[in-house]
């Protein structure tokens, strides 16, 4: 019984890849608070300036298997038992569009491999998905997008995520759920905040004349599924997530201007030029080398007119709870990028 008490009284400890960005941040920040052990684990150029010092930092990268299972292997003689993992690190843009297979994929893969091979059993896996390995909702039903409908991804980024969902629904040797967050949002953001401050300089724009049934999450909101999805003894499952509500593309707009700037010029876009400007703005991306704002899977994503997302299964299995609605939401990220200066 003294044995037991003890092993339990003992600190959790955490693997989490994708740590210092935006969604691990928030991650390593609550598993903190929690009073567990945080193990980051990086890409050997990762920069982890702002990890908390208190944070242990590996930097193994994903490409080499062989490394994977040392560094698990020696984690556990240095830490003792790794309780849970999150695999969240991944390619949401790139010019090259065949790494999103290499990262998203065959990273996974590796990953999931070096666990198995290094003999590591924690109590619980999670793989960080996204809404896209499903592909949009029908367009006509506006029927919401459930965990257990035929995934059906139209962007390049959506299928790794499910080629990567498919690797970790093949994994015996340890229990595991996968989450599939819809838009996330909130401080340290950089993909929405780029219309916030389109929005605050004066403009106010969309893209098609049809409104857009999309879904938001804030970021606080998603760690809170990911704890719950650790800590349950649901394993095995897919988890859809969002902040159970539904908003059109015009009053996310508007919402913003109201809170940013109402004097904002509204401008609407015909989906046959953002498509044109979307295809000339990858090419150029290609040949720069840099990823562009808008390129052929993110004129999909936009185009797209059914991003409806059921959490009841989120709800009834993990007692999931979304806390912060888009409008309470949108007010603490501009509060936060006022302070720190990014509006």
């Amino acid at each position: 019984m003294e044995i037991n008490t003890l092993a339990a009284m003992q600190p959790k400890t955490l693997v989490l890849t994708g740590a210092t960005g935006f969604i691990g941040s928030h991650i390593v920040e609550a598993a903190l608070l929690k009073g567990w052990k945080v193990v980051a684990w990086s890409r050997p150029e990762g920069n982890i300036r702002d990890l908390p010092s208190t944070v242990r930092v590996v930097k193994t990268g994903f490409d080499n298997p062989d490394r994977i299972v040392e560094t698990f292997r020696q984690l556990r003689e240095e830490s003792g038992d790794i309780h849970y993992i999150v695999h969240n690190a991944g390619l949401t843009k790139t010019p090259h569009t065949s790494e999103f297979v290499t990262v998203n994929a065959g990273y996974t893969h590796n990953f999931t491999e070096g666990i198995r091979k290094a003999g590591i059993r924690p109590e619980k896996f999670v793989l960080m998905s996204s809404l896209a390995a499903t592909g949009p909702g029908d367009p006509v039903s506006l029927a919401p997008l459930r965990p257990e409908d035929p995934p059906r991804p139209t962007t390049l980024y959506g299928q790794s995520k499910r080629m990567a969902e498919e690797i970790v629904e093949a994994v015996t040797t340890f229990p595991w759920n996968i989450l599939r967050p819809t838009g996330v949002y909130g401080p340290k953001e950089t993909d929405y905040f780029l219309m916030l401050k389109t929005i605050r300089n004066g403009l106010a724009t969309r893209a098609g004349i049809a409104p857009h049934h999309i879904t938001f999450l804030y970021v606080d909101d998603l760690v809170q599924a990911v704890f719950r999805s650790l800590e349950s003894p649901v394993e095995g499952r897919i988890f859809h997530v969002s902040d159970g509500e539904t908003y059109t593309d015009i009053y996310y707009r508007d919402l913003c201007m109201e809170l940013l700037n109402p004097r904002a010029f509204r401008l609407t876009f015909p989906l046959p030029l953002v498509r044109m400007v979307s295809y000339i703005s990858e090419l150029a991306g290609n040949l720069s080398g840099k990823v562009p704002t808008l390129n052929r899977d993110k004129y999909l994503t936009m185009s797209a007119l059914n991003w409806k997302c059921d959490i009841t299964l989120t709800r009834e299995l993990l007692g999931y709870k979304p806390k912060v609605l888009l409008r309470e939401g949108l007010e603490k990220c501009i509060g936060w990028y006022r302070s720190n200066g990014w509006l």
